[in-house]
């Protein structure tokens, strides 16, 4: 059975643009790598990352990701088994005003959710829905 972890943090004002950048391909790449999948999301200054895979691998990545200094304000929105993987890789993406307006884009990301059970999916839907309306 696959696991996953949905959160949100927000960066440090250390972390510059091409910082985030950075961290988007490391964290696309090694995830892959790893057979992690979900998709890591910034916009104005906040993420959002699923992180689906085998339990251990995603709640070991998880504490590293709790303790890098790039992020704060970490809020874990839920940890939980599920039935199926909803994320064929991983997908890393910078959230700008273009995007937000890209009804394609857009519903990738929804579509992705459909695994989960209805309680979580509305939770993810919502933090997801204001994550990408965000000013």
């Amino acid at each position: 059975m696959r696991y996953a972890i949905t959160y949100v943090s927000t960066a440090t004002s250390e972390l510059s643009n091409s910082g985030v950048e950075e961290v988007l391909e490391f964290s696309k790449n090694w995830n892959n790598n790893h057979k992690i999948t979900g998709m890591l999301l910034y916009s104005d200054g906040n993420f959002l990352q699923i992180l689906e895979g085998e339990k251990g691998h995603v709640r070991d990545l998880f504490e590293k990701i709790k303790k890098d200094i790039r992020h704060k304000n970490i809020i874990k929105i839920f940890e939980k088994e599920i039935s199926e993987e909803s994320f064929d890789g991983y997908d890393s993406d910078i959230v700008s005003e273009n995007t937000k307006y890209d009804p394609v884009k857009m519903g990738r990301y929804f579509d992705h959710i459909q695994v989960l059970d209805p309680g979580t999916q509305k939770a993810v839907k919502n933090v997801l829905t204001l994550f990408l309306n965000s000013k």
